[in-house]
């Protein structure tokens, strides 16, 4: 029915956290926005800025001095546009409108497609990494941006830039630049969250509470897995990004400073899960050891009171004629032997270091 929110199993998140590359679409684990296609296109011209219908596209084409095409939830008028208006390559368009699971770069003549992907934090008990895909195509001038879910700082960047009357090249790669740039810059803080997250949990890590440290040693160790989850997406990333400076040489110097961006983020990835897994060690050797000193008395325990058992043991059996049983002082006798049993067992654990 019109008007009715539509149930999809959309495009999904780009590198499910997982080593393999994990499930792309439902089943995941991960949350797939649901709602309707959503159409939002921006026109800039002799210095105005307007909004314009899915309808008009092809008359703006060829007017505009700058077109941003957003597809939220992409379906079937999405592929419309695609195919029919701006004409794309088969090949890139279901790379639009699929999963994909690593970023990546196409180029085609004047353009290029470019899978990249934004880092989000989930949850509401302890962090988790995501990453959501954002898929950019751009040709001379024109720039479309496909999402399953809400990016307000490329909205933001890519809205300042068609609202400022500079220029840097050619308008549709400047408009990628600019929402690279966004997705990239979203990282670094993500990241630090993460390893605010990260010292948190280390600090709540007590041998002596082993229990409650449980949750905390689970979640430092998925943390890990996705700290190694975004290193590999962001590597990738970066490699992508290098190649299109290498391509449009009008960015090389903005795509470049976007790279060392990338760089950082990885840098911090790899500061964090080193930091993560000190922290894991750590509590690790504090259990062992703890595990150590509690048999080390056990040890010693059992060390003094063995002697002790034997000779209660023999004592305590149903005979009438037992050593010393009429001798008055036999009871005496007894106690003096267990106490010379117990300094000689002392003496012997002391000299072996265990006591």
């Amino acid at each position: 029915m019109p008007g009715r929110p539509v149930k999809r199993a959309g495009r999904g998140h780009l590198g499910v956290w997982d080593p393999t590359g994990g499930e792309a679409r439902r089943g995941s684990g991960l949350p797939v926005e649901a709602g309707e296609e959503e159409i939002s296109i921006l026109a800039r011209a002799g210095g105005r800025v307007w909004e314009v219908e899915a309808e008009g596209l092809a008359g703006t084409l060829r007017e505009a001095e700058m077109v941003w095409i957003d597809l939220l939830r992409p379906h079937d008028r999405s592929r419309a546009i695609l195919e029919e208006v701006l004409e794309l390559a088969p090949l890139t368009v279901e790379d639009c409108l699929s999963p994909l699971r690593m970023p990546k770069v196409d180029f085609f003549g004047g353009g290029a497609f470019v899978a990249g992907f934004a880092a989000r934090l989930e949850g509401d008990g302890p962090v988790r990494l995501s990453a959501v895909e954002v898929d950019l195509v751009f040709g001379e001038s024109w720039l479309v941006t496909v999402r399953d879910g809400p990016l307000e700082e490329v909205r933001a960047r890519i809205g300042q830039r068609l609202a400022s009357p500079a220029g840097t090249g050619t308008p549709g790669a400047e408009l990628a630049y600019r929402a690279l740039d966004a997705l990239v810059d979203g990282h670094l803080p993500a990241l630090v969250r993460v390893a605010a997250a990260a010292e948190e949990l280390e600090s709540s890590l007590d041998p002596t509470r082993e229990r409650a440290s449980l949750g905390a040693l689970e979640a430092l160790i998925s943390m890990k897995r996705d700290l190694q989850a975004f290193r590999r997406l962001a590597v990738a990333q970066q490699e992508v990004i290098r190649r299109l400076g290498r391509s449009f040489r009008e960015q090389r110097e903005y795509l470049s400073d976007v790279s060392d961006n990338q760089r950082e983020a990885v840098d911090m990835a790899d500061a964090t899960r080193d930091y993560v897994d000190g922290a894991i060690e750590a509590y690790r050797m504090r259990r062992d050891e703890r595990s150590e000193l509690g048999i080390r008395r056990l040890t010693v325990l059992a060390a003094l009171l063995g002697p002790l058992s034997v000779l209660a043991g023999w004592y305590g059996v149903n005979f009438k004629h037992l050593p010393g049983q009429d001798n008055p002082a036999g009871f005496w006798v007894f106690i003096a032997v267990q106490l010379v049993f117990v300094l000689v067992s002392a003496l012997y654990l002391r000299r072996r270091g265990l006591l």
